[in-house]
């Protein structure tokens, strides 16, 4: 599968380390100098641990599973299962066409019942 990530799309946030058990909100970082951006994909690469059984959850612009789902809540992390694996997620349809100003947070609504990590990078435009 090929992904159309645009001339002007990069990395805008990356999150180092994703605990996939914590349902606890974890903050993205920002890649760069930007307010405003659109998003085009977001992959995740599995980094530690065992298989992910189980896990699924969103990334929003706000603490508490509150704001814009930028990546809806039901969105499934389980591929992340062994050591070269990456996920895709679906990037909602407001994410991709509504310019966003706030730090992402994934907030997993189930987390998963191994102990595993990954490297969560949202690509996108940055529009200002």
């Amino acid at each position: 599968m090929s992904h159309n990530i645009g001339v002007d799309a990069v990395p805008l946030f990356t999150l180092d380390g994703a605990n996939m058990q914590s349902t606890a909100d974890q903050n993205f970082r920002k890649v760069g100098n930007f307010t405003n951006y659109t998003i085009t994909y977001v992959v995740a690469r599995r980094s530690t641990g065992g298989t992910t059984v189980a896990c699924a959850g969103g990334i929003y612009t706000a603490a508490s599973k509150a704001g814009t789902a930028l990546v809806a809540a039901g969105q499934s992390w389980v591929a992340l299962s062994g050591a070269g694996k990456s996920v895709v997620a679906a990037v909602a349809a407001a994410a991709q066409s509504d310019t966003q100003s706030a730090t992402p947070i994934l907030s997993l609504t189930t987390g998963s019942t191994a102990a595993a990590t990954a490297q969560i990078f949202i690509i996108g435009i940055a529009r200002d």
